[in-house]
């Protein structure tokens, strides 16, 4: 039976019971808000433009307050992996570049975590499209075709290169990464080995040292450096590091429980940092990750040498050779065995089931062979002190007669080229392109007096 204006009793009960539900909600919304003051206004908005779910701060205040039992995505299979990206961020050459790039993997039941870094010169085909590029392009590719879109394409080829479900990504730029070490009063950093960055002119001394933001994207970001800190490898694994010190400060006692400390923190890089994670799963992941000992705590990076599952070599891009790292088995089977496995075998880049090659197999006329040895000039084209004298170490040791180092004509090169000289230097100018990572042409560039020696390397910065 109709009430009076044809309106259903049960209705208008229903409409009212809605009502009140939508105000109790409202209440303990804004009770959560209020009991931690303005600090908790902070972390709700903050958090809320980090995240890029699309769902309404209101409908995610309501996830968050009825999270209660709901886990995150793998978690439920053992296993939660999260794709972790930094960009240099607006203001910065490249902005877009991914300049790392790692995934961290964590299994909430053993309370667990493994970080594997993924080098940025890595060559890959681009999502989607028939090219290549290195990795670290990948993310620009992304946002170039729409705002917002770099971690998801970068997403779905970490997906690909590794076998791994990624659930979740996190960005962040470098005046992120800056701040929120500053947020929580700088980290602490055991440096391995003294070195010095001839890039950016900036000098670590082993041993510990309590670093800032500024100082700290410094120690990830080195580069161009000599002896056992040299190289991307390395970089990455001082990058693993920082993140985990970075852990440590924000995961303290005293943090953890300063609620204004944790609204800073999050305040201070809403602007620089993305993430996929919805407000609940937020809360989720610090309550799973604030319970890892650093003892749990692996580490893996994708390297060349002996046990590497990649290989250096050299690719065509942008209509310029250019040096990138491949698998070295052409295929990602090695890396995606790896992944899988880097909770129990870490702090190595060699598959558990990888085999070592067996060189009595091999035929006896391949197993001797050498390629016959030029002469090698060397010539510094940069400003780095002493780097003609470090390459000449690094060309002898593989047998080649060096018989004059120099500088070059111009000291502005970006990358380092290999010239066969002579026509029958060739063999000896690819072998040494390999060793160097390098570019490698033919003939004598115009700029530069003749030489005696059948091969010519001008170094570049990026030796």
């Amino acid at each position: 039976m109709l009430a009076i204006g044809g309106r259903d009793p049960k209705s208008t009960r229903a409409g009212s019971t809605t009502r009140w539900v939508r105000r109790i909600i409202t209440a303990v919304v804004l009770i959560v808000v209020i009991s931690g003051g303005v600090g908790g206004y902070k972390i709700l908005a903050a958090s809320n433009r980090i995240t890029t779910a699309d769902r309404s701060i209101l409908g995610q205040l309501k996830d968050l307050l009825f999270s209660q039992g709901k886990v995150l995505d793998g978690e439920t299979e053992g296993r939660i992996n999260i794709m972790l990206a930094a960009v240099g961020g607006e203001g910065h050459k490249g902005q877009n570049l991914a300049d790392t790039i790692m995934v961290a993997s964590i299994v909430p039941e053993t309370n667990q975590v493994a970080l594997l870094s993924i080098p940025r010169d890595m060559y890959v085909q681009v999502p989607g499209e028939e090219y290549y590029s290195k990795i670290n392009a990948v993310h620009a590719y992304g946002e170039a075709q729409k705002e917002g879109q770099g971690p998801v394409v970068l997403q779905t080829l970490v997906e690909e290169i590794t076998g791994l479900p990624i659930h979740y990504y996190g960005r962040i730029d470098f005046t992120g990464f800056t701040g929120i070490i500053d947020a929580v009063g700088g980290v602490e950093i055991a440096i391995d080995n003294s070195f010095f960055d001839y890039w950016h002119k900036i000098d670590f001394r082993a041993g510990q040292e309590h670093m800032d933001g500024d100082r700290a994207l410094a120690y990830v970001r080195a580069r161009y450096v000599e002896g056992p800190e040299g190289g991307d490898f390395k970089r990455a694994a001082r990058q693993q590091q920082a993140l985990l010190a970075l852990r440590e400060n924000i995961f303290s006692v005293n943090t953890a429980l300063d609620f204004g400390a944790l609204s800073n923190i999050l305040d201070s890089v809403s602007e620089n940092v993305r993430t996929d994670l919805q407000l609940w799963e937020m809360k989720r992941f610090y309550e799973l990750a604030r319970t890892i000992d650093r003892e749990n705590v692996g580490s893996v990076v994708l390297s060349t040498g002996p046990k590497g599952v990649l290989v250096g070599t050299t690719e065509v891009l942008g209509g310029s050779p250019a040096s990138v790292l491949k698998p070295r088995i052409g295929n990602y089977s090695e890396i995606q065995e790896l992944a899988a496995n880097m909770l129990t075998n870490t702090a190595t880049s060699v598959p558990v089931a990888a085999v070592e090659e067996t060189p009595e197999e091999l035929p006896a006329e391949e197993e001797q062979a050498e390629v016959p040895k030029s002469f090698v000039e060397i010539r510094n084209g940069t400003t780095i002190t002493g780097l003609a004298s470090r390459t000449r170490e690094t060309v002898q040791d593989e047998g080649f007669e060096v018989t004059a180092i120099g500088n070059a004509a111009t000291r502005d090169n970006d990358e380092t080229k290999v010239y066969a000289v002579t026509d029958d230097a060739t063999e000896s100018a690819k072998a040494i392109a390999e060793l160097l990572g390098a570019q490698i042409d033919s003939g004598l560039p115009a700029d530069e007096t003749a030489t005696e020696a059948g091969v010519l390397i001008i170094l570049g910065a990026d030796s």
